[in-house]
């Protein structure tokens, strides 16, 4: 063998090599991003280095799982680099992995799989946040439940089973199955709408943009239970408030729970009712429902999530527990709802404060605050 063809093998070799080896350089740890800050937007780049003697085109760059990337220059010539930019918000404390995927037209590898890992640490105010929540739940359930927007209706409730000539173990046992039956359509409610929430944590920027405006929904609510309070007691007339039920809605529960409760067995129509009547009712409770959701969606471990709907939805049934026991002593009915509008400007004062509560927890758990100055960057 000559020289000449040990020559031409080598050359032979080389390329065959260059042809069969990624023409994309890629650190092999992919995008480590390591320590970040749970719920705060983090960013890290990397560069993509084209070790081939030929251009490479890139003709698409994605991220998933609710990481965002992007490319400097989708023509990397040889030798160059180009610095591929990945952002993400990992919403929960705990290790993560995702990946970014990159379309080019490099025929040994056409499809190349980033990967994007790190750690999410509690941030400060995540923490903070999350001290806050459990006595937030139960202050948010029970105020909920003495919530005048809908409390009027379950006292107008209790009276139509305590005027209905019932005995009075019947109207314990009615007003119990109604509570149940609020409780667990109210799990359900919830379950499903915690669900929706943890889906929008993929996609970041949406997510984050729903929980401003949550939080802002809740600030102006929190104004008008104060303006409410402020407005019944110069007029102590409950058409005066903002924050209440639609009256065709009021009357079709009363209608609800009027042929319900005129069967004999009132066990199940008190369930069945509470079904039906949760679901009307939920225009008004959802107010102080739905932000509650968010702020327990954020908490780490799905667990943990579900026992704080737990304890929210029994402290929640317990005013009407309460209610429905009281009912069984009396006929009276007036007498109820008497008590019930005494009770409305403290019950008013106590929701606007519920209200900005949760305004600034759901801003704080989301890390929108530790958000505001553009996140943390990490390089």
């Amino acid at each position: 063998m000559n020289y000449r063809t040990v020559i031409f093998c080598v050359i032979g070799l080389m390329f065959a090599t260059a042809l069969a080896s990624p023409r994309l350089a890629i650190p092999p740890e992919g995008v480590a991003f390591g320590e970040v800050a749970a719920g705060v937007a983090a960013s890290k780049s990397i560069e993509l280095r084209n070790a081939s003697p030929s251009p490479v085109t890139v003709s698409q760059v994605k991220g998933c799982c609710g990481a965002e990337a992007s490319l400097s220059s989708m023509r990397i010539e040889p030798s160059s680099a180009a610095t591929l930019s990945v952002s993400l918000k990992a919403m929960l404390p705990g290790e993560f992995s995702k990946h970014v995927r990159i379309l080019c037209d490099d025929p040994e590898s056409p499809v190349i799989n980033i990967p994007v890992t790190g750690t999410a640490l509690e941030s400060k105010t995540a923490a903070a946040a999350s001290r806050w929540t459990l006595p937030t739940v139960v202050l948010a359930g029970i105020v909920d439940g003495f919530n005048p927007c809908s409390f009027a209706i379950v006292i107008s409730l209790a009276g139509i089973l305590a005027i209905g000539g019932r005995k009075r173990r019947a109207r314990i046992i009615g007003g119990l199955a109604f509570c149940a039956g609020t409780f667990v359509t109210y799990m359900l409610m919830g379950l499903g709408l915690m669900q929706a929430l943890k889906a929008l944590e993929g996609l970041r920027v949406v997510h984050d943009v729903v929980m401003v405006v949550l939080a802002l929904a809740l600030f102006v609510l929190s104004f008008l239970s104060f303006r409410d309070a402020l407005k019944f007691k110069k007029v102590p007339v409950f058409s005066v408030v903002t924050l209440k039920l639609p009256e065709g809605v009021k009357v079709l529960i009363r209608k609800i729970a009027m042929e319900s409760w005129s069967g004999p067995a009132v066990a199940l129509a008190g369930f069945g009712c509470a079904f039906l009547v949760t679901l009307l009712d939920a225009l008004c409770t959802g107010q102080v429902y739905v932000p509650v959701l968010a702020l327990i969606s954020h908490e780490p471990g799905a667990w943990r999530s579900f026992a704080l709907l737990v304890v929210y939805n029994l402290a929640f049934v317990a005013p009407l527990v309460a209610v429905f026991i009281l009912a069984s002593r009396t006929t009276d009915a007036f007498q109820m709802a008497k008590w019930s509008s005494r009770n409305v400007i403290p019950a008013k004062v106590a929701l606007g404060v519920v209200f900005a509560l949760l305004g600034v927890l759901v801003l704080l758990g989301t890390g929108f605050l530790g958000h505001a100055g553009i996140g943390i960057r990490y390089n």
